[in-house]
């Protein structure tokens, strides 16, 4: 218990003693731009646009139809979320969605999602999604594992008709390196989704010692949501394949690759098979906490072999979107822009933008 509290005590100080520095321009690389503008981006009912929502949160759209990757946008600060140190410290916070802020930040065209895919459990990535699924993105189904629907049953309208709008993706189901998952498809057959079995790097290391926050699973379905940060669960964490799909639902005219917390390679990692059908696109990948797995993402970019990346969840959630914005205290910048360049020919961009930022991609054909 001493060790523990020693670790926590560590991860807390480096946390609250960094200096801030504030990011006023997104970060790219000398290549050209990801994506496209204008002109260039030719036919507008061919083009897919991303939108960077903050954290984990993708809006993608294609042909007016939307898919969502956990959107999350209350940002308590560390004080409420922070680990209970010693037994001095008995009271624990509360925190619930700040339902203004995600009627503030959420676009209009998030209403229009049909999935909304969640990679892991922890509150930075659930939290908000029952208000959004409740009153925003009405027609939504929600995916991921298993614990994350057991959490999610703790909401009553959630819950209601036998908790059909959530669904749990099983182990068995998700995909490997060496083995082919099981696609979902959106009802509106816009999208198709393979859950990756992957993995959650420490919160903190240091030397031989490391953190993670909030570990485990949830196996029942709870009577009510978790009121605590330490009550949202890791759970089994996923990466994700999506498919997006052409006008006749039978060709991907878009692929990409989706991570919401960095793995242990080869964790994350897409079917071999399935690469070899079809290259990824563009690559979303988290940017907190990459330094604390060895060879993250190097490994997994010369799997993947995108032709764009852009890096996400590397700006402080511990802070509301409406302030400057500044680094996760574990995001290491320097290091991360020094692996980027190391594992990416020169003639891939890369971009760590600033939230609500929206890029606009060309179909492609290419296998």
């Amino acid at each position: 218990m001493r060790r523990e509290n020693a670790r926590l005590i560590a991860l807390v100080l480096l946390i609250e003693c960094r200096p801030p520095i504030t990011i006023y321009k997104q970060l790219e690389s000398g290549a050209h731009a990801v994506g496209c503008a204008g002109s260039e981006c030719g036919d507008s009912n061919r083009v897919v646009s991303v939108t960077y929502l903050g954290v984990s949160g993708l809006l993608i759209e294609h042909e007016r139809r939307v898919l969502l990757t956990a959107p999350f946008f209350s940002n308590p600060s560390l004080g409420m979320v922070r680990p209970r140190m010693t037994r001095l410290l008995r009271s624990t916070p509360r925190i619930a969605s700040d339902t203004l802020l995600i009627e503030r930040l959420l676009p209009r065209s998030a209403d229009r999602a049909t999935a909304i895919l969640v990679g892991h459990g922890h509150y930075d990535h659930l939290m908000d999604i029952p208000y959004i699924a409740i009153r925003r993105a009405t027609k939504s189904r929600i995916f991921g594992g298993p614990s994350v629907r057991h959490m999610l049953m703790g909401d009553s309208t959630l819950r209601s008709n036998g908790g059909q709008r959530v669904v749990a993706i099983s182990l068995a189901e998700a995909g490997a390196r060496n083995r082919r998952g099981a696609w979902y498809y959106t009802t509106d057959s816009a999208y198709r989704f393979m859950a990756l079995v992957a993995g959650h790097a420490p919160t903190y290391r240091a030397l031989k010692n490391s953190y993670l926050f909030t570990p485990g699973s949830v196996d029942v379905d709870l009577d009510s949501l978790p009121r605590t940060a330490a009550e949202w669960k890791l759970g089994e964490p996923y990466a994700y394949l999506i498919d997006v799909l052409s006008d006749d639902r039978k060709a991907t005219v878009f692929r990409i690759y989706f991570q919401d917390a960095p793995s242990e390679p080869p964790l994350g990692f897409p079917p071999t098979e399935v690469l070899a059908e079809r290259a990824v696109d563009l690559a979303v990948l988290c940017g907190a906490t990459s330094s604390n797995v060895p060879n993250t993402p190097d490994s997994l970019l010369k799997v993947l072999k995108p032709s764009q990346v852009i890096v996400g969840h590397w700006e402080d959630f511990f802070r509301q979107q409406t302030l400057p914005i500044q680094p996760s205290p574990g995001t290491e910048l320097g290091e991360l822009r020094e692996s980027l360049t190391k594992s990416l020919a020169p003639s891939v961009p890369w971009v760590m933008p600033l939230p609500q930022t929206t890029f606009r991609f060309r179909e492609t054909e290419r296998k």
